[in-house]
């Protein structure tokens, strides 16, 4: 398989995981036509569903397809040989049917088993593209080709994103609501208190430099320790006596 479309071909199941719960292995009903046409191309259909979808698979056929793939055909015994590795998906059929309808009443009308489709018959192909997530294959030249998400995949999911959206805007709101409610009952809870005049205050003083001047002034005034105490022996305080030398 090329490059290129092995990574489109991952990214359409990546589609399927994230938005419909695919998982490995991924299961695939497999019709009658699809192993015919596999075989009558020299394909190893069970190698190329799993090359198809990027991962491990588990092959399902039901009673009425066994009962088809048995029928008389050109391809006939390489069809019945690989079609024996399948599992067996048990169907309410006791008289087989046509394989195509038995498929069809198997997935219903959501699929709600996660089954993937491989056929060859437009008509089961073009029902399957109305039920939202399923995965169909079919061959072309020689190739197993996984088809493009439908439609109404499409529309489903933005019908989810849209319901979603809405959702998550009345939410919001019905919060807003709420935080506003909550907020003017606080407020009548508390007094409101009578705010103070603010008077204009002078400057702080210890962020205030004095100038040069001043502190200059300053200096002048305040007397020296030694002219202070010339002061005091003047207005008679008695001066400190000198102690007696000890004679030898």
């Amino acid at each position: 398989m090329r490059a290129k479309r092995a990574k489109a071909y991952k990214k359409v199941m990546q589609f399927y995981q994230q938005n419909f719960g695919f998982r490995e292995p991924y299961q695939i009903l497999v019709s009658p036509d699809f192993v015919l046409e596999g075989v009558a191309k020299n394909i190893d259909v069970a190698k190329a569903l799993e090359e198809a979808v990027g991962g491990k698979v588990r092959l399902l056929i039901t009673f009425c397809g066994i009962c088809d793939v048995r029928k008389d055909g050109p391809h006939r015994g390489e069809a019945i040989k690989q079609t024996k590795a399948f599992e067996k998906r048990r169907c309410q059929h006791k008289t087989p049917i046509a394989a195509s309808d038995c498929i069809s009443e198997i997935m219903g009308e959501s699929n709600k088993h996660n089954y993937c489709i491989a056929a060859q018959d437009d008509a089961l192909r073009l029902k399957m593209r109305q039920i939202a997530g399923v995965p169909i294959m079919h061959v072309s030249h020689s190739v197993v080709v996984l088809e493009h998400i439908p439609k109404r995949a499409k529309e489903l999911l933005k019908e989810k994103e849209q319901a979603t959206r809405e959702l998550s805007e009345l939410e919001q709101k019905m919060l807003k609501t709420v935080k506003t409610e909550a907020r003017e009952a606080k407020a009548a809870a508390i007094p409101q208190r009578q705010r103070k005049k603010m008077r204009a205050k002078g400057p702080n003083p210890l962020s205030v430099k004095k100038s040069k001047k001043a502190n200059a002034n300053a200096a002048k005034q305040t007397p020296k320790a030694g002219a202070k105490r010339s002061l005091e022996t003047q207005d008679g305080s008695a001066a400190p006596t000198a102690k007696k030398e000890k004679t030898a």
